[in-house]
């Protein structure tokens, strides 16, 4: 008996540490929270280029930008679950979710309550934030929660899914309102094409789970333009955005050294070219996506770079 209660706490050590795991590298740590993290970077620089900075106000937006994206995330794996979207979907390194809930992993509930309890901490630093910068923030903060949250149960249901996703772009124009207490035209300009990334970097990932997004009811660009037409409208959608670059910096709305993001150009193409010759092709499918989140954090990088310059 007291052999059996050892081996009960033991297991029971194990999948707290387990969980633990989970929640710190695959919720709080995930890679794909660098891209608030240099959203708010982004918008922070563009302010800072003006002679206006404050550190206080720059960490705790950052902050609260990487918990409401834990929480978008975590709602999404969480509604993805118990849609059962997850269970068909064939992962790969690059696409097919963060898996969190398993047997011996998070329980449904435990990530139900991790993204509610991201959420309200999000929201009490928007609130702050807006309090301290302007109620202007204020329109912003919601559009981001509610494409956030809702994205896997309606959003992406209702063929809203990557254009909700263009939302997180606003981060960089959320981050430039809470140094200056006003919007520019530069922060619009540079917001812009950082969401239209944001949307373009899903439309390539749903592009192997296509199978599984339609057998769950998802209409997203894939499942309803197919495949090929969904690449197809990856590399259009990519083309706006280097157009859009170099529109901004031929009209001197943002810094000439912003052209420098076009060196991520090859790699979005050769994520396009790989896509449309891996359709029968999981690995050469697979090298599409890695290229093709490659490419974004190179085009971000780059945008930063050129506003520390």
């Amino acid at each position: 008996m007291e052999r059996l209660l050892i081996a009960l706490n033991l297991g029971s050590w194990k999948m707290n540490i387990t969980k633990t795991n989970i929640i710190l590298w695959r919720v709080v740590f995930e890679p794909h929270l660098l891209i608030s993290f240099l959203y708010v970077v982004l918008g922070v620089l563009i302010a800072a280029r003006q002679g206006i900075f404050s550190l206080p106000l720059f960490l705790m937006t950052l902050i609260g930008a990487v918990v409401s994206q834990i929480a978008a995330n975590t709602y999404d794996e969480y509604f993805d679950h118990r849609i059962g979207t997850d269970l068909i979907t064939e992962k790969t390194p690059y696409s097919g979710g963060g898996r969190i809930i398993f047997p011996g992993g998070l329980a449904p509930r435990d990530a139900f309550i991790l993204a509610t309890v991201a959420l309200i901490v999000s929201f009490f630093f928007g609130v702050y934030l807006a309090i301290v910068s302007g109620w202007e923030l204020i329109p912003l903060f919601f559009l981001g929660g509610f494409a956030g949250t809702f994205y896997s149960t309606i959003w992406q249901r209702n063929g809203l899914g990557e254009f909700m996703l263009c939302v997180i772009g606003l981060i960089v124009m959320g981050a430039y309102f809470v140094q200056t207490g006003y919007y520019s035209v530069e922060s619009v300009a540079v917001a812009i094409p950082s969401g239209m990334l944001i949307a373009n970097l899903v439309i390539m990932n749903e592009v192997p789970d296509a199978e599984a997004d339609a057998a769950t009811g998802r209409r997203n660009v894939t499942t309803t333009l197919g495949r090929t037409n969904a690449i197809n409208a990856y590399a259009l959608i990519g083309a706006v955005i280097y157009i859009w670059v170099v529109a901004a910096a031929l009209l001197r709305i943002t810094p000439p050294y912003t052209v420098i993001s076009l060196l991520s150009a090859p790699l979005i193409y050769s994520s396009f070219l790989h896509a449309r010759r891996g359709l029968g092709d999981r690995p050469l499918l697979i090298r599409a996506l890695r290229n093709n989140i490659i490419g974004m954090y190179v085009f971000i990088i780059l945008m930063v770079a050129a506003y520390l310059v």
